[in-house]
């Protein structure tokens, strides 16, 4: 690195530096497992004379336990003790200005604000940090070459079918290049953001590439996939798409940076909320955030995700569950379904003891840290000592959020198995955009997705009850995703890293709205596909072909499961796809929510209120019946 500017750089740490796990019941900061090429930026940072910083929300932690956390991953002697500028100390919080006017002061920059550069991964955050006089980079691996003068700009990279068999994506990781989305029918197209320099070079390669929006747009924007399904649905050459109703404007015009068949991708400012953007007749995951991630570009099979690959392989023989097994799974009632529905749809009092219900889960609503503390209690109180409770902290549009897990250990691998679903909930459809108050409107989300969180709950106390008879071979962890409405956000961070750390995850079993049905047949849905890696669909088959295989031993009151591969209408569009895109095997299960995949199918049945106030509904025997499959069927990985 040879910097010829002087500088100071301030990082953020979360989702920048690495991953945070906050403890529970306290919610101090444990630790953060460091991305592996940290280290070796900050060495070269250091060597060439840099002083380096932190800028970070810190919540109730102390200098001192600080301290020990960076200690603990082995990188806190990079830091100027001056420059750690915490929150929790200061008194300030990003995205306020006062924390970036203090962290001037702390490096005697106060007239000179330029001369300090924030690197943090939140778009709202690097907005306020601009405002505020300093230079701002949304990944660390850019660093250098921003501090040199490069600029940044959004790309798309192409590769021919002939291509495509070639070593290209090596060749991309080994530039000033930072991977957003792949996709594409063999993973051919890589959305990114790349510097000038790393732009031209890629050109002299070869590569298609395509420059989006203008040079600076990653500075202070975050990108977005917007599907319009109404105009997706309505086909092609019939105008009742909805981009006009929103980027019609001078301003709002500059911010799409490009259209495709998958939908519309825009650049948003920090400073703007994609709640504003929720297009009438939305399906699930009718929009994406595209976060920065080095793992992208690992072939799937190799890299990071080396060890996956044989992971998920149809046995010889399929196991079977044991008549003890059968009794526990079924003892998953509608009452189970219930119990725990209830409280998390605003039915009952979340919290026994304050008699509180919520009136919503929607990540922008005050309410959101009390449903993240209620389940990660309810974990504890089930896992009865036998589970480590966590939450995964990220931020997004400036806030922090936690997803919640609770890992039960294996005895004979470390391999895992996990059982998810979303915990956040909106009810935007109800509103006009200008109108929708996510703090103040209900958004009860009984269907989408608290049947989903009931799923889990009763899984993990079934599972619980079975692993003190005997433990599962391979960890299985419940997870429990934030953040799923607004892009996806809260499993893409936890997916993203776990690629960082190669965590060797065997599958993942998502559950996305398992509670409506109101007309016959009791049919439901499995979810594989994904057009980008063959292989990857091929694995996450074997999952789907697993839960399948239970319904006449568990819930013989369902109809076989629709499974659908090539063409997937939910492919990329619930938090099975965030694993997908890391190369590891994940399925998602739900209410028979899309026509298909075959046309003597039974007719789907969507639920009328999705994305409403009116999502209050929900068959708890049928949600119970989905739920005993998936929860087998994990129980059935995990002791493979």
């Amino acid at each position: 690195m040879n910097i010829n500017r002087a500088s100071v750089v301030f990082f953020d740490i979360g989702d920048t530096l690495g991953t945070a796990t906050v403890a529970h019941p306290d919610f101090h900061l444990e630790r953060i497992e460091i991305y592996a090429y940290i280290p070796n930026i900050l060495q070269q940072l250091t060597e060439s004379g840099i002083k380096i910083g932190i800028i970070s929300n810190t919540g109730n932690e102390t200098a001192a336990s600080m301290k020990r956390v960076l200690v603990a991953a082995d990188i806190y002697h990079f830091f100027q003790p001056e420059l750690l500028i915490y929150s929790s100390v200061v008194g300030f919080n990003k995205p306020s200005p006062e924390i970036f006017r203090i962290a001037a002061t702390a490096a005697n920059q106060t007239t000179k604000p330029q001369h300090c550069l924030f690197v943090g991964e939140d778009g709202k955050e690097r907005k306020a940090a601009r405002n505020s006089g300093f230079q701002v980079v949304p990944h660390p691996i850019l660093v250098g070459d921003v501090l040199n003068g490069n600029r940044l700009r959004y790309i798309r990279v192409s590769v021919t079918a002939a291509q495509s068999e070639l070593a290209w994506r090596a060749a991309i990781r080994d530039l000033a290049v930072v991977p957003l989305y792949v996709t594409g029918e063999h993973g051919d197209r890589v959305y990114a953001i790349a510097t000038t320099t790393a732009i031209t070079q890629l050109d002299d390669l070869g590569f298609g590439v395509a420059r989006l929006g203008s040079e600076g747009d990653p500075l202070t924007t975050e990108v977005y996939l917007l599907r319009d399904d109404r105009q997706t649905s309505t086909g092609f050459l019939n105008p009742q798409g909805q981009s006009s109703r929103f980027f019609v404007n001078d301003q709002e015009s500059q911010w799409v940076l490009a259209s495709s068949p998958e939908g519309m991708f825009i650049a948003l400012p920090g400073d703007r909320s994609i709640e504003e953007y929720h297009f009438e007749d939305a399906y699930h995951g009718h929009n994406l955030k595209l976060l920065p991630d080095l793992s992208l570009l690992e072939p799937f099979g190799e890299g990071n995700n080396a060890r996956t690959a044989g992971f998920v392989q149809a046995a010889i023989v399929e196991p079977a569950l044991s008549d003890v097994e059968v009794t526990k799974f079924k003892t998953i009632t509608l009452d189970a379904i219930r119990g725990y529905l209830d409280r998390y749809a605003g039915v009952k009092p979340l919290d026994g003891a304050t008699g509180t219900k919520i009136n919503s889960r929607h990540i922008q609503s005050s309410e959101i840290g009390l449903v993240t503390a209620a389940l990660a209690k309810d974990l504890e109180t089930i896992g009865g000592g036998k589970f480590t409770i966590q939450l995964n902290r990220f931020v997004h549009e400036g806030r922090e959020l936690d997803n919640v897990a609770a890992e039960l250990k294996g005895s004979e691998s470390s391999e895992i198995v996990l059982v998810t679903a979303h915990l956040d909930s909106t009810a935007a459809s109800s509103h006009t955009p200008s109108d929708y108050d996510p703090d103040r409107d209900p958004a009860p989300g009984a269907d989408d997705d608290a049947s989903g969180v009931a799923a889990v709950l009763a899984i993990a106390t079934v599972i619980q009850q079975l692993a003190t008879i005997k433990p599962p071979k391979r960890t299985i962890r419940f997870v429990l995703f934030n953040g799923e409405e607004h892009g996806l956000v809260g499993s893409q961070a936890y997916a993203k890293s776990q690629a960082a750390i190669a965590a060797p995850i065997v599958g993942v079993y998502q559950m996305d709205m398992v509670g409506y049905n109101v007309n016959p047949p009791r049919s439901f849905e499995v979810h594989v596909g994904y057009a980008a890696a063959a292989n990857v669909q091929k694995r996450s088959l074997v999952l789907a072909k697993r839960l399948k295989r239970l319904v006449s031993v568990l819930s013989p009151n369902l109809q076989s499961p629709q499974i659908y591969t090539q063409p997937d209408p939910a492919e990329g569009r619930s938090d099975h796809a965030s694993f997908h895109q890391r190369g590891y095997a994940a399925c998602v299960t739900s209410e028979d929510f899309f026509a298909g995949p075959l046309p003597t199918s039974p007719t789907a049945e969507p639920n009328p209120n999705y994305h409403r106030e009116g999502d209050t509904f929900v068959d708890f025997d049928y949600a119970a019946d989905i739920a005993r499959l998936v929860g087998a069927a994990a129980w059935l990985t995990a002791n493979l």
